[in-house]
């Protein structure tokens, strides 16, 4: 940039400055002659005509503050958006005469002695070479800009990236995706299409559809469904000359650009990244190149999130059973009191233990007392409800907790938990092991807000299962 300003310079004798895009006086660091201070006194200085803003006009502009000597103003713009103007000292197209300078001076008013005397002092270059000389500064300066920006938005990729990795899940995870690639291509729908192993798939949309576009989702979706099936990226620069387009939306007059790219994890198709914007798109490969880079970080991304989430499972759940352990039992035993409290919604838990146990172990060995807990929770799982959460709380102790259940419910589970178990035996003939009859002792208790916490409420469903063993065991103590 500053070549093409040194160069500029050297052509016309004029130096430029930078000033803000809003701006309307001469910016810092340009000479300010008598004429301009004269003027600036009176509020006549200004860069732009009152009809015609500047940041409305990205060609260069000549701006006449009186007597035919003015500016020039070259807008620096990134698309549509103004980021600023470069603005020349003042100059004359041609030698003002007093005629001229005699009426102006009139307006303000001032002395015409005066005025004359600072408009002679102003350099006269004509209109022609200072318009081919601006034409080549915005040029090169608009190459620049476009570079830096680019630049930039890749870094915002990379430290967006950065940022999530210290709370990933799929939910912040796609959010960023899709709101990432509507800021890069200034896109006004973005639909991110995920693909699991064994061919489900998985989509997350963001950006309502715009009035008068159509469907866009539908529009995103199946184009990435193409791209998903070539493995290659798609760039229609203009919709409105795509008749795919048109036949997607149901509409002859769409506007504006699609750009979808595949996510590849090396020869692994893992989905699919597009982004609807509302205009033609000026640059399609720099918005493939953007779109492409999203992608390569939203793969790792996704890679290093089933890592963490596969860690964080085998760290929360039991080895020999897969049931949750007692550090997760814990954890969201708290999260679901916390929810409870705040919901007013009931909540209870059951306490399981094997009746026996410890006679099954003293006369098979330890190997068979782990099948028999295997098969316990086995069957424990078989006879709950999904939104039940599961728990190996420690050698042959189970809890199940209870969203949304009260006494009954839970009652209502132990006891199918129970007789499940008592109906189907545990044999293992090739271990001598012959047909035994298994049974189970269960606490239940309920969550009371006004004094509970999360310890007394295990400890009563705990002294329940305590009174069932005492009683007679294979049975279910409630209150």
């Amino acid at each position: 940039m500053r070549a093409a300003l040194q160069n500029f310079s050297a052509r016309t004798g004029l130096p430029l400055a930078a000033d803000a895009a809003d701006g309307y006086t001469i910016p810092p660091g340009l000479p300010q002659p008598d004429f301009c201070l004269l003027l600036q006194n009176f509020g006549r200085c200004e860069m732009f005509a009152a009809h015609s803003p500047a940041q409305n006009n990205h060609e260069p502009q000549l701006r006449f503050d009186g007597a035919q000597i003015g500016h020039l103003v070259i807008p620096i713009c990134d698309g549509s958006k103004a980021l600023g103007r470069l603005v020349s000292a003042p100059f004359a197209v041609s030698q003002p005469d007093f005629a001229t300078v005699y009426e102006l001076a009139r307006t303000l008013p001032v002395h015409p002695d005066n005025l004359m005397k600072a408009a002679a002092g102003v350099p006269v270059v004509s209109q022609a070479e200072i318009m081919e000389a601006a034409n080549l500064v915005q040029t090169l300066v608009q190459h620049v800009v476009a570079q830096n920006y680019k630049h930039q938005d890749e870094l915002t990729v990379l430290r967006a990236f950065d940022s999530i990795m210290t709370n990933l899940s799929y939910e912040v995870l796609s959010d960023m995706i899709l709101n990432l690639g509507n800021r890069l291509l200034r896109g006004q729908a973005s639909l991110l299409y995920l693909v699991g192993e064994q061919g489900e798939r998985e989509e997350a949309y963001a950006g309502p559809d715009v009035e008068g576009t159509g469907d866009l989702r539908r529009l995103l979706m199946e184009m990435s469904d193409f791209v998903l099936q070539s493995k290659r990226p798609l760039s229609v620069p203009d919709a409105s000359q795509s008749p795919w387009s048109q036949f997607l939306l149901g509409r002859s007059d769409v506007k504006g650009s699609v750009t979808i790219t595949p996510l590849l994890q090396q020869d692994r198709m893992r989905g699919a990244l597009g982004v609807y914007a509302g205009d033609a798109s000026r640059d399609p490969e720099s918005d493939l190149h953007l779109l492409s880079m999203l992608a390569a970080q939203a793969v790792n991304s996704l890679v290093m999130l089933e890592r963490l989430v596969a860690s964080e499972e085998q760290a929360l759940t039991d080895g020999l059973t897969g049931l949750y352990n007692y550090r997760f039992f814990q954890e969201h035993l708290q999260r679901e009191l916390s929810r409870a409290s705040r919901s007013k919604a009931p909540l209870s838990l059951i306490v399981l233990d094997i009746d026996n146990f410890k006679v099954i172990n003293d006369a098979y060995g330890h190997a068979v007392g782990d099948r028999v807990i295997r098969h316990i929770a086995d069957l424990i799982q078989r006879h709950t409800r999904k939104a039940n959460v599961l728990v190996r709380y420690g050698g042959d102790e189970f809890c199940v907790i209870v969203p949304e259940g009260d006494l009954d419910t839970a009652r209502a589970v132990a006891d199918r938990i129970i007789t499940g178990i008592r109906n189907t035996p545990y044999g293992d003939e090739p271990h001598g092991v012959p047909p035994q009859t298994l049974t189970v002792s269960a606490g239940v208790t309920t969550y009371r807000p006004e004094e509970d916490n999360a310890f007394s409420f295990f400890k009563r469903a705990d002294e329940n299962l305590l009174v069932a063993k005492r009683t007679g065991k294979d049975r279910v103590t409630a209150e």
